[in-house]
């Protein structure tokens, strides 16, 4: 069984607050607990961040110039309901704690901040990665490791480029079945027009590593993973 500290120390973190002092205070609390830490001070560099580089937990306040940080979540949910989301805010306002409950957020926390109940929410987060967590058979002899991110066929490790790892992860854990051409445009191909001759030679690619035929498309709607058995 994976340990809590075990399962951090493989994540990438994205902390996302307007205000110097708390990110350096955040930096420093945690850079020898997760992977990595990277640093937002606005919704809209976050996003472009989550786009751009590998993310795996995110927490984020929710007071901040342009978008809030709840809008913030709500473009990540539609991508990613696994994804671990903490969310800091000195607002108790009941509205904020509704939007908040309904995007399945994983902790809130109070500011000024407290860093037990922090922690808390931290080692909330874990329990609900759990089925994230373990490894995802997607045909018996082809098996996902989210933490380790590595697809495995007959045993053998299998190279992901890095557009490949987003489009598989995307396929097995969006929160929709099946996932539109948009979808993919903006999480594989970020800030840029995916073309149709780019998508088709990503998923022949990827379907080569798979050495089996799992990806499925439904006409005008998107494509999903189904098992070949």
């Amino acid at each position: 069984m994976l340990t809590q500290q075990h399962i951090l120390k493989n994540l990438n973190l994205l902390f996302v607050d307007d205000n110097a002092e708390m990110c350096a205070d955040i930096y420093a609390l945690f850079s020898g607990v997760f992977k990595s830490i990277t640093v937002a001070n606005n919704a809209a560099m976050a996003l472009h961040i989550y786009r751009q580089q590998t993310i795996d937990f995110i927490i984020t306040d929710i007071k901040m110039p342009g978008r809030d940080g709840l809008s913030f979540v709500e473009k990540i949910r539609a991508e990613d309901a696994f994804i671990p989301i903490v969310i800091l805010s000195a607002f108790t306002d009941t509205d904020y704690l509704l939007r908040a409950a309904n995007l399945q957020i994983d902790g809130y926390v109070a500011k000024p901040l407290n860093f037990k109940k922090l922690n808390a929410a931290l080692m909330s987060a874990i329990r609900r990665l759990g089925t994230k967590m373990e490894p995802v058979i997607i045909a018996p002899h082809v098996h996902y490791l989210p933490l380790e991110k590595s697809l495995q066929v007959d045993g053998i490790e299998v190279s992901l480029g890095n557009k490949e790892g987003l489009l598989l992860e995307l396929l097995l854990f969006s929160p929709e079945r099946v996932v539109s051409k948009q979808l993919i445009n903006d999480t594989v191909w970020p800030n840029q027009e995916m073309t149709d001759s780019a998508l088709k030679n990503l998923l022949s690619e990827l379907r080569k590593k798979l050495s089996c035929d799992v990806i499925k498309n439904r006409p005008a709607q998107g494509w999903y993973i189904h098992g070949c058995g």
